[in-house]
């Protein structure tokens, strides 16, 4: 039997996930991290992207926002605003949110809207696609 390492997920609301786990895949700012049991302690800025965790019985996949990783020999932890289950991702909210923000970079473009907070449309955008990405990639869609 593999030897496990915990995982930690806190949120401004406190604790929200525990788990033991085979391997950890996180979104680093650099790439992707995996993670095993006696992994190099490192402090990790993670970016928005997919987060899976696997035990010896199951695949938990999430869409992780910024984050930060702190990773020893025998466990993670994380530190996000929130964390989304694939099971919570909406898929026609996450293409209507795809579609708003596509029109929103398109009204700046077009009509030189100054009023359109293009950074937000495109982090926006870039969330709608990420979701919609782990959604296909897991064939849940």
């Amino acid at each position: 039997m593999k030897k496990q390492f915990v995982v930690k997920v806190y949120t401004p609301k406190g604790l929200v996930l525990e788990k033991s786990s085979d391997y950890l895949q996180l979104p680093g700012k650099s790439g992707d991290i995996g993670v095993y049991f006696d992994h190099t302690p490192s402090l990790v800025q993670c970016i928005e992207g997919e987060m899976v965790l696997k035990t010896s019985s199951h695949t938990h996949v999430f869409f992780l926002p910024d984050a930060i990783a702190h990773i020893t020999k025998d466990d993670v932890t994380l530190i996000v605003n929130h964390l989304e289950p694939i099971e919570n991702i909406d898929k026609k909210r996450a293409n209507a949110s795809k579609e708003r923000a596509i029109g929103r970079l398109e009204d700046a473009r077009i009509n030189h809207n100054k009023t359109i907070d293009i950074n937000r449309a495109k982090e926006s955008l870039n969330r709608a696609d990420l979701r919609l990405e782990i959604l296909l990639k897991h064939h849940l869609n």
